[in-house]
């Protein structure tokens, strides 16, 4: 199954790079409260999302090369 992107909610293929962001559990930070994924053409808006909350975010970017990750 393919992930969506939270942004513009299209499906995300594997041969293309993706964002994942992370909020972090405030009570055991090594604890993932919330995950989404983006399009990497889509950062804006993941970018305006842990903007907006106080909280603590995590970004990664999965490359679609493997020497890249």
């Amino acid at each position: 199954m393919k992930p969506r992107c939270a942004s513009c909610k299209k499906p995300i293929p594997r041969s293309e790079p993706d964002l994942i962001l992370r909020r972090m559990d405030p009570d055991d930070p090594m604890r993932t409260a919330l995950r989404l994924v983006y399009h990497v053409r889509c950062q804006g808006a993941a970018l305006k999302r842990a903007a907006a909350t106080p909280a603590l975010w995590h970004m990664t970017c999965r490359h679609v090369e493997a020497e890249a990750n």
